[in-house]
């Protein structure tokens, strides 16, 4: 749950002070969403039972 902080942070600030979002930004929220489906580990093993 901690590692969903940063991104709706950022989201918000865009939201609500206008601040602007750069690649950076949208590059670092796709590391954390990578990580957490990496941690989940429910994707994976998924593809292990279909084969």
């Amino acid at each position: 749950m901690t590692l969903l902080i940063p991104p709706f942070a950022i989201l918000l600030g865009a939201l609500f002070l206008g601040k602007r979002l750069g690649a950076t930004d949208f590059a670092g929220m796709l590391v954390i969403g990578f990580g957490l489906v990496v941690l989940d580990g429910r994707l994976f093993r998924r593809r292990e039972n279909a084969a």
